[in-house]
C-alpha cells in the first residue's frame, strides 16, 4: 500500500533530524514511527474499563479479606 502523508513543518523537521541521526530513508523512519505509535493511539481511543473489571482475576485469600474488613471498621486517626 502506498500512501501520501502531509506533514506539518515541525514534524517534517523532526523526521529529517531523525533521518540524519539513524541514517535511514525517510520512508523507513516514518514506517518505524507509525509502528511504534499505533498501539499508543489505539489504547488512547479505547473505552475505559469499568471499575472492578479485574477484581475477579485477583481474589484475595480469606484471611486477608477478613483483616481488611476488620481494618475498615476501625476508625483511623493520624498519630501525632
Amino acid at each position: 500500500m502506498k500512501t501520501s502523508v502531509d506533514l506539518d513543518p515541525d514534524t517534517q523537521a523532526e523526521v529529517e533530524r531523525t533521518v540524519e541521526l539513524i541514517r535511514e530513508k525517510p520512508a523507513t523512519v516514518l514506517r518505524m514511527a507509525i509502528r511504534a505509535g499505533l498501539p499508543i493511539v489505539a489504547n488512547r481511543h479505547q473505552a475505559a474499563r469499568p471499575e472492578g473489571f479485574f477484581s475477579d482475576a485477583y481474589p484475595l485469600p480469606g484471611e486477608r479479606q477478613k483483616l481488611e474488613r476488620a481494618m475498615s471498621e476501625n476508625e483511623q486517626r493520624l498519630e501525632r
